[in-house]
C-alpha cells in the first residue's frame, strides 16, 4: 500500500476518453503535459503524463477535458511499464487521480459558485481582522 500523493498542474494534450472496465466501471483517461525548467539546460522541458479518473462520478468532466485545458489535480503516481511493438521496454508515468480542478477559462462553468465562495469568506475575514488603519495604503 502507498500513501504517496502529488499534485500537478499542466496542459490537456488530448481529449479525453471514456471507457469501461470488464465490471462496468467507468474511467476517464488523457494526457496532460508538464512544464518544468531544467537548470542545466537552462530551459524549459515539457513532459507528458497520462492521467486516470475512476467512476462515474467523473464523467461529466469528459465533455470539459478538452486539448489546451488547464487542469490542476491531485492523485496517486505510478509508473506503468510495458513493452512498444518493437519489443522495446516503455516507462510511463500515470497518475490515479483523486481529485481534479479546471483552470483559466474553464474554471468559471466548473468552479464557479466555489470560486466565488471562496473568494468573498476570504475577502469578508480579511477585512473584518483588518481595521482602518491597516487598510491605508503606507506610501
Amino acid at each position: 500500500m502507498t500513501f504517496a500523493s502529488i499534485t500537478l498542474s499542466g496542459t490537456l494534450k488530448n481529449k479525453a476518453e471514456q471507457r469501461f472496465t470488464a465490471n462496468n466501471v467507468s474511467v476517464v483517461s488523457f494526457t496532460m503535459e508538464i512544464e518544468r525548467y531544467d537548470s542545466k539546460a537552462k530551459e524549459v522541458k515539457r513532459y507528458p503524463v497520462k492521467a486516470n479518473l475512476w467512476g462515474d462520478a467523473h464523467a461529466e468532466y469528459l465533455e470539459r477535458l478538452n486539448p489546451g485545458t488547464e487542469v490542476l489535480l491531485i492523485g496517486r503516481p505510478q509508473i506503468d511499464q510495458f513493452n512498444d511493438r518493437d519489443g522495446n521496454a516503455q516507462k510511463v508515468f500515470s497518475v490515479e487521480v483523486s481529485k481534479i480542478n479546471l483552470l483559466g477559462a474553464s474554471s468559471a462553468v466548473d468552479n464557479s459558485d466555489y470560486a466565488s465562495t471562496a473568494s468573498r469568506s476570504k475577502s469578508s475575514s480579511l477585512t473584518s481582522d483588518l481595521s482602518e488603519e491597516d487598510m491605508e495604503i503606507p506610501f
